[in-house]
């Protein structure tokens, strides 16, 4: 059976509201047909140009053409490479392909920050959100250790944190969204983590913007800054046509631990919305009709909204089963696959 795609959307403790339902243009990358050099599979500005444009986002990219290297910003990548370590894969991702097995996905690398611009009608609008995964180089320096660090362990508390702020006007505010691609910070071992499957990453909150800045911190640090490989991978940053007149665009949400399952019946994809009073390790589990465990996964909650996307395209239609275990409490949803 085919793996299932799981997402994790994590909101802080408001829900977001709009006056009227905003239409959407995502970047994919698959619009991106230059993709000269290294064997037409990756685009890092090598022919000049300063960046590239997917769906309304400009991505940067610095190429020093003196000594022919990357020397920053945004590269797009159909570089399948999840096993080679080492600065020579500068542009594989730990989840193998982009989001859903798709053909492309950006690559980022930042000392200090690293930006995107919004384009043309979507300036100063809004941002639903975009996929996140660690970067092959990062993803295998973490997990086993390379010449400049150690491998992560929780006896160090050890994490790698990528946090997005939003510019707008040309101020950088202080509101930010921050998701952990590496986190041994569990007295439970088991929840340690070093992501390779795409995230999804809720960024509604910043409202309004102009850019999105990125910075990458970790613990892993040395006389001449970060240890860890500064490289990360995103795919399907989701753009807004809508205005947020609203202010910031949120309102405070009142604590609950219902799960809802929607749409359900489903053919394809389907949403699970819960919520936790305080940050929780979840357990979700899909099975079926026979108690056949279809999918496990194991995350971090967040204060509030929560949200998983599965996608379910691939199992036979029939009846199953949605759990969330926290420890303390066990929710069960069904769920009717068409």
């Amino acid at each position: 059976m085919k793996k299932l795609i799981l997402s994790i959307a994590m909101f802080s403790s408001a829900l977001i509201v709009s006056a009227q339902t905003p239409t959407t243009q995502t970047s994919t990358f698959e619009d991106v047909t230059n993709l000269p050099n290294y064997h037409n599979k990756v685009y890092n500005d090598s022919t000049g140009g300063g960046g590239f444009i997917s769906h309304n986002a400009y991505f940067p990219t610095q190429w020093d053409p003196i000594n022919q290297y990357w020397a920053g910003g945004w590269a797009a990548s159909k570089v399948y490479n999840n096993t080679t370590a080492g600065y020579t894969n500068l542009y594989g991702c730990a989840a193998y392909k982009g989001y859903a097995n798709s053909n492309t996905f950006a690559v980022g690398t930042t000392s200090e920050k690293l930006i995107i611009r919004l384009t043309d009608s979507l300036i100063g609008k809004t941002v639903s959100g975009l996929y996140v995964c660690n970067s092959t180089y990062a993803y295998l320096s973490m997990k086993n250790g390379d010449t400049f660090e150690p491998a992560f362990t929780a006896s160090n508390k050890d994490w790698f944190k990528l946090t997005i702020r939003n510019y707008h006007g040309g101020v950088l505010a202080a509101d930010s969204a921050e998701v952990y691609l590496a986190d041994f910070r569990y007295a439970d071992t088991n929840q340690n983590y070093i992501l390779n499957t795409w995230m999804w990453v809720n960024l509604s909150s910043l409202g309004n913007t102009d850019s999105l800045a990125f910075f990458l911190h970790s613990t892993q640090n040395g006389t001449f800054g970060m240890n860890t490989p500064a490289f990360f991978c995103i795919d399907n940053l989701t753009l807004n046509t809508h205005l947020d007149t609203t202010g910031l665009g949120i309102k405070n949400y009142s604590s609950m631990n219902d799960l809802s399952v929607y749409p359900n019946p489903t053919a394809n994809e389907t949403e699970i919305a819960y919520n936790t009073s305080t940050p929780v390790p979840i357990n979700m589990k899909l099975v079926d009709m026979l108690g056949n465990e279809i999918l496990s996964q194991r995350s971090q909650s967040y204060t509030g909204l929560n949200k998983l996307r599965i996608d379910v395209s691939y199992l036979p239609a029939g009846v199953y089963y949605i759990t969330l275990n926290t420890g303390n409490n066990l929710l069960t949803r069904k769920l009717i696959k068409q």
